[in-house]
């Protein structure tokens, strides 16, 4: 993912022992405010846009913590999603987005009813377009609605597949 900061401050954070002086050590790390993070697809577009207010980096593996996630997911020619949470991981590689915490994903269509997915965790692979999550799902649908334990939603193509103990009423259009 190609980083962008907007707003962000580069601060040495410091967690290293006293030195001589009796003044902290400062180890080097990234604190980032306001951080917006874009992953641009083959074609050139925007393909994946995360903003966090927070994003700090782990120096022990390379990890990235963030703070009030937004990911908005904009494939070219597919279906939209924002998602959104209380706080997010990304590994030092950047090829899965975790979300932590009060995750609401919707589909961003003007016309069509939106679909709104509620969990506690959901990993996302921007590249191939697929989220997971193995543990409670709610889904929304206009009238509808389902619960399910665990699903994979195929982002780009806007098509489902839950797991277990599956459960609701749903209203076809």
């Amino acid at each position: 993912m190609a980083a962008v900061a907007s707003g962000g401050l580069v601060r040495q954070l410091s967690d290293g022992p006293q030195d001589s002086a009796g003044l902290p050590r400062l180890q080097p790390g990234y604190y980032l405010e306001d951080a917006e993070l874009v992953s641009i697809g083959e074609d050139g577009a925007v393909q994946v846009r995360l903003q966090a207010s927070e994003a700090v980096q782990r120096l022990a593996d390379g990890a990235v913590e963030l703070q009030t996630v937004s990911v908005r997911y904009d494939p070219a020619d597919n279906v939209p999603w924002h998602l959104q949470a209380t706080v997010g991981r990304m590994p030092a590689d950047g090829k899965i987005i975790e979300l932590l915490g009060n995750v609401v994903a919707t589909t961003r269509n003007g016309t069509r009813v939106p679909t709104v997915i509620r969990t506690d965790y959901l990993e996302i692979d921007p590249d191939t377009g697929v989220a997971f999550t193995d543990r409670q799902v709610d889904i929304e649908y206009g009238d509808s609605w389902v619960k399910a334990r665990g699903m994979r939603v195929f982002l780009r193509e806007d098509r489902f597949q839950l797991l277990a103990n599956v459960n609701g009423i749903f209203t076809p259009d």
